[in-house]
């Protein structure tokens, strides 16, 4: 075999050879004239599994990588003719490949690129390292090129071509290892398309990986957002949000910059705090925190602000109301709404600049429980600045919970219940469904729950005997462990009581005498005991509880562990 001549060419700022061989065969003419013509194309463009002359019926990539599997006419299963012999791939160098027909293998490609925006500056890239030999599991890939682009995905050689690229120096793992690097230098509120090429020893490009795109954030919505009214002036203020809507913090939570991070504010106007049609109302610059609206009637009037910015708009802050010191916290869908009376928004609000010194309600949907008697499903979770979750938050009073329902054609969507009566709310304590019941309205097509409970909510149609009931049922714990570890030390009965009747609840030992009296517990329609008498814990041992409401009795036990 001759040497081979080299042509050098540029390539992404990495100089590559592109091999050209000439052969000596001592074969047939015209076969000789077709290797001669192949072995001229430049190895780092062309592939033989492109070609589809009546020589190749293989075009699905065995031939164009040199395997010594040809499956044409003119090659038998083994590669060899006569005293032709195809490479087997094992040297890794040119001249000492066996047989007299050597090639350079193409790496294989990325195929599962993947960005995930990790700060407000910097994007995670996961992907499987590929083999430097596409054909086979060979060693590990020489040289990675990475380019990305925030004005097209990036997904042919003109655009690769076109695209920025991001310098590195990555060394590529073994075939089959999960790859992952943080590149920084990015606008969380941009989106950014990404792609790669995967070069091997020899400087041969792989073809361009799967274009892969990292989606740009919305903001969170703004904070403390508060609310005065004087005559028909109405003046809201509010602080920035401290990061993005997937809990990412801002660079400088008291300064976004713009317009990545925010570039201005809008305010929205309706006439009921939720299942209305909201109306933008104004629109404020990014250093701009307040507005006043001149309304013009006394009637009232609800509000909320969102912040925007390059990628989107927020969802709402909480809906704030021109008459009452409260607060609502809406759903996505408009319709589930939970009301904190002004005795409860202490922790919503501060005198600070600081977004971390206050805490919001976030508001999720589960879509995909709805089916058979399941009509909606929310959950309510406290986040610290918009940012920290908080599973220990709890309300300073309850809080009004309204789950809105839709009919058609008389049927309650989608369980196609008829009698609204029929509908309660449940709550999933971590380790069970519990039935909470609820204040049906059926001309607002909604049902009501004080709660200081927050979590998951489902409403659903079930049996309701349209008075006061209780069943064990309603019992959350038979055992109560009064030892101040937050597990068990009380006991809660949740009862149905559609008409708000009074109840009384009432604790009784074994022998009769009256030991304590329930409380109030954390939904209106319950009684708490904690398993104390006198401010005393009373000793262990088994306990009758007694409900009653008008002239109804309920009664049942439970024990006392110490």
């Amino acid at each position: 075999m001759d040497s081979a001549r080299r042509n050098r060419t540029s390539l992404c700022n990495i100089s590559v050879a592109r091999p050209v061989y000439n052969y000596t065969v001592n074969f047939r003419r015209f076969l000789f004239s077709l290797l001669a013509l192949s072995a001229l194309l430049p190895a780092g463009q062309a592939r033989a599994s492109r070609l589809t002359s009546p020589s190749f019926i293989d075009i699905t990539g065995a031939v164009g990588n040199g395997s010594a599997y040809m499956v044409s006419p003119s090659f038998e299963m083994n590669g060899n003719v006569q005293d032709l012999a195809v490479s087997t791939q094992e040297a890794s160098g040119l001249l000492h490949r066996s047989g007299k027909l050597a090639y350079y293998p193409f790496p294989a490609p990325v195929f599962d690129l993947t960005p995930v925006i990790v700060s407000s500056y910097s994007i995670r890239l996961t992907w499987t390292a590929p083999s430097a030999d596409a054909s086979r599991n060979a060693e590990a890939a020489g040289y990675y090129i990475l380019r990305y682009s925030s004005t097209a995905p990036v997904s042919t050689d003109e655009g690769f071509a076109s695209a920025l690229v991001y310098a590195q120096d990555w060394a590529p793992l073994e075939p089959g290892s999960q790859e992952s690097r943080v590149v920084e230098g990015f606008q969380a509120g941009t989106t950014y398309y990404f792609a790669m090429e995967t070069l091997n020893s020899h400087y041969l490009r792989s073809e361009i990986s799967n274009a892969a795109a990292a989606l740009a954030l919305t903001p969170l919505a703004p904070m403390n957002f508060q609310l005065a009214r004087t005559g028909n002036a109405v003046t809201m203020t509010w602080i920035p949000p401290a990061g993005y809507m997937n809990r990412i913090p801002f660079d400088n939570r008291f300064s976004p910059s713009f317009p990545y991070e925010v570039k201005k504010y809008e305010v929205y106007r309706a006439t009921a705090p939720a299942d209305a049609e909201w109306v933008q109302i104004a629109e404020t610059s990014s250093s701009t925190l307040n507005w006043t609206d001149i309304v013009p009637t006394a009637d009232p009037y609800y509000y909320h602000a969102r912040a925007v910015n390059q990628a989107g708009v927020s969802l709402p802050s909480y809906v704030r109301s021109s008459e009452s010191g409260g607060l609502y916290f809406l759903a996505p869908d408009n319709q589930s709404v939970f009301e904190v009376p002004q005795e409860g928004t202490g922790s919503f609000f501060s005198s600070s600049a600081d977004p971390m010194d206050v805490y919001t309600l976030d508001i999720s949907t589960h879509i995909e429980d709805l089916s058979g008697r399941v009509v909606k499903s929310v959950e309510f979770s406290a986040y610290r600045g918009g940012l920290q979750a908080d599973p220990l938050f709890q309300l300073a009073s309850k809080g009004t919970l309204k789950l809105y329902y839709a009919k058609a054609g008389g049927a309650i969507v989608p369980s196609a219940a008829s009698d609204a009566k029929a509908l309660s709310m449940y709550y999933y304590n971590g380790a069970r469904w519990l039935q909470m019941y609820g204040i049906v309205n059926d001309a607002e097509r909604s049902v009501r729950l004080d709660t200081r409970l927050l979590g998951r909510y489902q409403l659903r149609t079930t049996e309701r005997s349209g008075g006061f009931s209780a069943d064990k049922a309603g019992l959350t714990n038979r055992l109560i462990t009064p030892n101040g570890d937050g597990k068990n030390d009380t006991m809660v009965f949740i009862f149905d009581n559609p008409q708000e009747k009074q109840v009384k609840g009432k604790i009784y030992d074994l022998r009769g005498a009256l030991v304590g009296t329930m409380t109030g517990g954390p939904v209106t329609n319950s009684l708490v005991w904690d398993a104390k008498a006198g401010g005393q814990t009373v000793p262990g041992g088994v306990y009758i509880y007694q409900l009653e409401a008008d002239g109804t009795v309920y009664n049942g036990t439970v024990v006392v562990v110490r």
